[in-house]
């Protein structure tokens, strides 16, 4: 049941808008270690961005090398 007073728009109206065409939806989960968890938040701090885009910047360069390296 929903709260009495609630907002209707919450979820439609009301959405963060991170700045990306198409809104992530999947996730992946890996675990590393700990000295490797904290260079990364060490390089997150160091380009001002968060983790979780250093991830996704790394998989980009990697999926992108891997189609290079089979069309040749």
């Amino acid at each position: 049941m929903a709260r009495p007073g609630g907002n209707p728009d919450f979820g439609t109206k009301y959405r963060f808008d991170y700045g990306r065409d198409e809104p992530l939806k999947e996730q992946v989960k890996a675990q590393v270690h700990p000295e490797v968890k904290h260079q990364l938040k060490n390089l997150a701090e160091q380009k001002e961005c968060t983790v979780p885009d250093l991830i996704r910047e790394a998989i980009d360069l990697y999926l992108a090398s891997q189609q290079t390296s089979q069309a040749s």
